[in-house]
């Protein structure tokens, strides 16, 4: 019985996203291309590890290696369109419904809990933070609701064999750990809650015992990822860029704690103020949980009454710890959402044929409406009409492929596609000019323009030098339409000529 309703939930969540995502996500069929440089640049680097490259040792970028190794994936599928990427997203997703619907049934056996699916589906994608599909942060989504669900599962219920949900929860936090692990304060909050539980219920031994379980779960994530750099040496590479090198040059000016907290609450304010319906979902979901946990009354209800408020404090601070931020950072707030729909299972309706169809009916009709709320909502909509063959992407490419086995240089900032389009691997470890700003960098990139090591270089900021001449100029979409030039420059003794 269990396991059969189980079976029409996730179906019923694999649907409902990949409805969302055709519409939300440029990286779906209905578009031309995923526009986004953040994802192009995921996917190259996928693409590279198929041809034996790794990412940090021959291909530079600085979020987690899980990430790269997913997009890697992605690429097996298919490496000349986001297809594969599109079909890991909608996974993904349809693994954060899932979770989040388990989280609402904590709560409740009312039939209505159903409905959550489809509206967390609809806020999470229609959100200004999901900007097109494919970010580190919508690959923590599932993890991040995984690890509430198995929290708060194990403080309402006390479940008889809790070493599964602390190995659940410490896996949960491995896969965003090595994907960004600035995402990971929401860990720390349910964390430091669930072994107080534990501590409070079971005595030393128990929370012992979840800490080493929580840590096994960890490690099982971990541990073949390290094993897997490490192999194809790039786990030193790795430590440097990920750890290091964010931590010390990415972060922005040094800042007290007060100031710290002052930079987190600002950005609270700012992304309420253009996600309400995460914020409204969210705050409910704070009090529902925490008044819940208060009228059970049960061993250790304040704790759990705390526990999903200091996750959500602690991520927000965590995510919002240096002064650099962007728009997408916003969106593992999401996997709050479900916990705003916990009242929907605590509202008891009469069993009988009519409510149970009644409850089809709203379900049905909520299914329907992702599409056309989509499509009014979501920011990416409009790239829509933009024609691939029209694209400086494509004009390049043609270009370049003229050539037997051209090479490329994105200077672009980040990648924006052009390594794809024309189905060139990156044959220079800083391929793009990424957010990460070191002297080492800059002085490899100069080397590689005064040297003429490529064929071709894309640039919009750039002046290749004397080494290279300009053989085509082409305006396309960046981002969400804003419209830019791009300039192709090809190596002067190669035949490029001035226009």
């Amino acid at each position: 019985m269990i396991r059969s309703r189980n079976v029409k939930i996730a179906f019923l969540s694999l649907v409902c996203a990949a409805l969302a995502l055709c519409v939300a996500t440029t990286s779906s069929s209905l578009y031309a291309t995923n526009f986004w440089t953040d994802t192009n640049i995921y996917f190259t680097i996928g693409r590279g590890m198929t041809q034996g490259l790794m990412p940090y040792r021959d291909l530079f970028d600085h979020k987690g290696p899980l990430l790269y190794m997913i997009y890697a994936l992605a690429a097996l599928m298919s490496d000349t369109s986001f297809i594969g990427v599109f079909c890991l997203e909608v996974i993904s997703l349809a693994a954060m419904l899932f979770a989040g619907y388990k989280t609402v049934r904590l709560y409740g056996e009312g039939r209505l809990a159903i409905l959550s699916i489809p509206v967390v589906a609809m806020v999470t994608v229609t959100c200004t933070a999901f900007t097109q599909g494919g970010s580190a942060e919508e690959f923590c989504l599932p993890a991040l609701s995984v690890a509430l669900y198995a929290a708060l599962r194990r403080m309402r219920t006390e479940e008889a064999r809790p070493a599964r949900l602390h190995g659940l929860f410490g896996a949960a936090m491995g896969w965003v750990f090595l994907i960004k692990y600035t995402d990971c304060g929401l860990f720390f909050g349910l964390g430091a809650c669930l072994i107080a539980w534990e501590l409070w219920n079971g005595g030393l031994g128990c929370a012992a015992k979840a800490v080493c379980a929580m840590f096994g779960g960890f490690c099982a994530i971990l541990i073949p990822v390290a094993v897997y750099l490490w192999v194809n040496g790039a786990l030193g590479a790795c430590l440097d860029v990920y750890f290091v090198q964010n931590l010390f040059t990415y972060v922005g000016e040094p800042m007290t704690l007060v100031e710290h907290l002052y930079n987190a609450l600002a950005y609270l304010r700012t992304q309420s103020l253009i996600n309400p319906a995460v914020t409204a979902l969210a705050v409910v979901g704070m009090v529902s949980c925490a008044g819940a946990a208060l009228l059970g009354r049960q061993h250790g209800c304040l704790l759990e009454a705390l526990s999903v408020t200091l996750g959500a404090g602690l991520l927000l601070l965590f995510v919002y710890w240096g002064e650099m931020a962007h728009p997408y950072y916003a969106l593992v707030f999401a996997s709050l959402c479900p916990v705003g729909l916990t009242p929907l299972a605590m509202v008891k309706l009469p069993r009988n044929r009519g409510t149970r169809w009644a409850g089809v009916a709203a379900c049905g009709a909520l299914v329907v409406s992702i599409v056309p709320v989509c499509k009014a909502l979501c920011a990416a909509v409009p790239l829509m009409d933009v024609k691939k063959e029209e694209m400086p992407q494509t004009v390049f490419a043609t270009i370049m492929n003229e050539e037997e086995s051209p090479t490329l240089l994105d200077l672009t900032s980040l990648d924006q596609g052009f390594y794809l389009a024309a189905g060139i691997m990156p044959s220079c470890r800083y391929f793009a000019d990424n957010n990460l700003q070191t002297e080492e960098k800059k002085q490899a990139i100069a080397g590689y323009m005064a040297e003429g090591t490529t064929q071709f270089i894309v640039t919009r900021y750039y002046e290749p030098g004397s080494r290279y001449a300009l053989v085509a100029q082409a305006q396309g979409v960046f981002d969400l339409c804003d419209l830019r030039t791009y300039k192709l420059y090809k190596r002067v003794d190669d035949g490029g000529e001035n226009p």
